[in-house]
């Protein structure tokens, strides 16, 4: 087994080895296991929020433009949204030739995208000043995305937490950071470097922030986390530092 693996990339767990008293190559192994245990919850995840966003955006499309097909409804997307969905159609025309349906385009739109929608919104039409940004505050999440984290508010008052779109946001992507670090097969023993906030949860808090968003989004699925996630049981074999 050792020799499929490089000195270099094991260097990355040497010094947290020492801290823990440990082997290097049995840190690396069981965060081998912790990742593939979080692709899988995750997965689980990230197919409850679209669904529960796409719905949202499909009412919201309804009462405006009398569609469901909210992607085609005309509503004020800001530059990177209306280019993530002309690449998910492009990416579906190459791969598919019979036609493309509502949830061919959910499905093949990224994590990425659902955690875009609960940012303020870019720049539309960037080289046309006078286009303005687009405004998901008003626009999106007041118009009914927020119900598409029925457990939110209650989540946010056992937090002693006002619930926000910034609120669901910084669940939203603390769950991405974590997908993205596991997906690209960045080591998870050192914690989880947040995207533009220059620092770094625990793996911990990470795997928490899972939990957190399948208890805003549905208290069912939640139960259901609790009692089969495989990321926790993974977490529970962590090596620990010698006393």
């Amino acid at each position: 087994m050792r020799a499929c693996i490089t000195d270099e990339r094991l260097a990355s767990y040497d010094s947290e080895a020492r801290r823990r008293s440990c082997p290097a190559l049995r840190l690396y192994l069981w965060d081998h296991d912790m990742a593939s245990a979080c692709m899988g919850d995750i997965a689980v995840l990230e197919v409850a929020l679209r669904n529960h966003m796409d719905r949202q955006l499909s009412l919201i499309s309804l009462e405006q433009s009398g569609t469901a097909d909210w992607y085609m409804a005309g509503l004020r997307f800001d530059d990177r949204t209306q280019r993530q969905i002309r690449e998910a159609w492009g990416h579906l025309t190459v791969q598919q030739k019979k036609r493309h349906t509502h949830g061919h385009l959910v499905a093949a739109l990224t994590f990425g995208f659902w955690r875009n929608l609960l940012e303020n919104g870019g720049a539309i039409h960037a080289h046309w000043p006078d286009e303005g940004s687009a405004d998901y505050e008003n626009d999106l999440w007041r118009k009914g995305i927020v119900k598409a984290f029925p457990g939110g508010r209650r989540h946010a008052l056992d937090a002693n937490a006002k619930w926000t779109r910034s609120y669901a946001l910084n669940i939203v992507k603390t769950v991405h950071a974590l997908r993205n670090r596991v997906a690209h097969h960045e080591p998870l023993v050192n914690g989880i470097p947040l995207p533009g906030e220059n620092r770094r949860i625990t793996l911990a808090d990470a795997v928490q922030a899972c939990f957190d968003l399948a208890m805003i989004l549905d208290r069912d699925l939640y139960t259901w986390l609790m009692d089969n996630s495989k990321m926790k049981l993974a977490l529970e074999h962590e090596p620990q530092p010698n006393a």
